[in-house]
């Protein structure tokens, strides 16, 4: 078995790793592959997903060091076992939504952070590849998703949907809103997780509410995530 394979996907790697060699011959393995691959995968950001051997949340840091130091990627979020079908979800986050209101509306992509002063608008789904700096502001008639922080602004369901929602992967927002119902506090500060899990923020019974995103909510709000025979393939 090799000592390191790796997997890409749109907005993602999957990093296979060889469960009977030291975890020091893995982190120099690790770093020497991406450090030869650094032109292939250039300054992308993503979420990456470790399998094959169970890891402690400090060799999951050595990890991302190991990726980080040795190419130009920006690491975004780490997703376990249990985040597959979110990763999934997020992996055909270009295609369209059936059951999240209007099932014909596709996405429009925005590549990179949203910086202080600056104002994305769309009439469709929107995906951010990058954050909201505080200070920027994303709105959308549709679904918003983004593959970064929220730590801006960001609506949903501008003109006046109350069925739409934002999903992030971390929330420290100024201002998140679904239609009219607006909030500015969903998470404690201060606190930092190496891996963090993804939120989607709804009107739940009247209210803005923010979950954890796993499976059990994209099947109660029938988000039409990866599997569904009319996902839209990119």
């Amino acid at each position: 078995m090799n000592e390191i394979v790796i997997k890409k996907y749109p907005e993602g790697l999957t990093v296979l790793l060889n469960p009977d060699i030291p975890f020091e011959t893995l982190y120099t393995a690790l770093g020497r592959k991406f450090r030869e691959s650094a032109g292939f995968f250039g300054n992308a950001r993503l979420a990456v997903s470790f399998k094959g051997r169970e890891l402690d949340p400090e060799e999951e840091r050595l990890l991302v060091d190991a990726i980080s130091d040795n190419s130009e990627l920006t690491v975004l979020n780490i997703l376990g076992d249990d985040d597959d079908d979110v990763n999934q979800f997020y992996i055909k986050a270009g295609s369209r939504f059936p059951g999240a209101g209007d099932g014909n509306m596709l996405s429009s992509f925005y590549k990179g952070t949203v910086k202080a002063g600056e104002h994305i608008e769309s009439d469709t789904d929107l995906i951010i590849l990058g954050d909201i700096n505080p200070g920027g502001e994303v709105i959308s008639a549709g679904n918003i998703t983004v593959l970064g922080t929220v730590y801006g602004t960001a609506k949903a369901g501008s003109k006046g949907d109350r069925n739409k929602f934002v999903i992030a992967l971390e929330l420290r927002p100024v201002r998140i809103s679904i239609a009219d119902e607006s909030a500015t506090q969903f998470v404690r500060r201060g606190i930092f997780r190496a891996k963090s899990t993804p939120k989607i923020v709804y009107i739940k019974d009247g209210e803005l509410t923010a979950d954890e995103m796993n499976p059990e909510t994209v099947e109660e709000l029938k988000l039409g995530f990866a599997g569904k025979s009319d996902v839209k393939e990119d």
